[in-house]
C-alpha cells in the first residue's frame, strides 16, 4: 500500500476511535450522574466541539484520499494525447537508437505491447480495477530514459562521490594564475 494511503488510513482509524458512539454515550452518562449544570454544559460543549473537530478531520482525510486517487488517474484526454503524440515519438527514438543499442529490440517489442493497452477504454477499465499506470509505466520509463542518458553520456556524467570528479571540479573552481616564462 502507498505510504500516503497508509498514513490516511491510520488518521481515519484514530478519528473514528477517538469519538466513537460508545465513548460519547459513556461521557454523557457520566455527566448525567454529576447533576452539576455548569460543569455539564461545559462538558457537553466540549463533546460537541470534539465531534465537530473530528468531522472536519474526517472530511480532510476524505479529501486527501480523493486527491491521491485523482493524482493516480489518467484522464481520457491525457490517454488520447499520449497515444497520438508520445507513442510516435518513442517509436522514432527507438528506431534511431536500434543500430547502436542491443536492447532496442526489447524496447521496441515492449512499446508494441503497450500501445494497444493505451486506449481510453482499456485505461479506464484497468484504472477502475486499481491499476496505477503512473507507477507501472511511468517509473520504468523514467528509469529507462535515465539509463539511456547515463549510458550515452557516461564519461561526462560523474558518479556520486567520485574523487576524480571532485578533483576536476575543484581545479576548475580555483583561479588559475598564468605562469611566466623567463626570457
Amino acid at each position: 500500500m502507498d505510504p500516503e494511503f497508509q498514513s490516511l488510513t491510520l488518521q481515519l482509524a484514530d478519528a473514528a476511535i477517538r469519538n466513537s458512539a460508545r465513548e460519547i454515550i459513556e461521557r454523557v452518562s457520566v455527566l448525567r450522574v454529576k447533576k452539576k449544570d455548569q460543569e455539564t454544559i461545559a462538558e457537553m460543549d466540549q463533546i460537541i466541539n470534539d465531534l465537530i473537530a473530528d468531522k472536519s478531520e474526517i472530511l480532510r482525510i476524505a479529501q486527501a484520499y480523493q486527491d491521491e486517487l485523482v493524482a493516480q488517474r489518467i484522464s481520457d484526454e491525457n490517454v488520447e494525447f499520449i497515444t497520438t503524440n508520445i507513442i510516435p515519438v518513442f517509436k522514432t527514438l527507438i528506431e534511431s537508437a536500434s543500430a547502436d543499442d542491443p536492447q532496442a529490440a526489447n524496447t521496441e517489442k515492449m512499446l508494441r505491447l503497450m500501445t494497444p493497452l493505451l486506449s481510453v477504454e482499456t485505461v479506464t477499465i484497468l484504472q477502475l480495477l486499481g491499476f496505477n499506470f503512473r507507477t507501472a509505466i511511468g517509473q520504468p520509463l523514467t528509469d529507462l530514459v535515465g539509463n539511456a542518458i547515463r549510458s550515452e553520456f557516461h564519461p561526462m556524467i560523474p558518479r556520486y562521490g567520485s574523487s576524480k570528479w571532485r578533483e576536476r571540479s575543484q581545479s576548475m573552481r580555483s583561479p588559475r594564475t598564468p605562469t611566466r616564462t623567463q626570457d
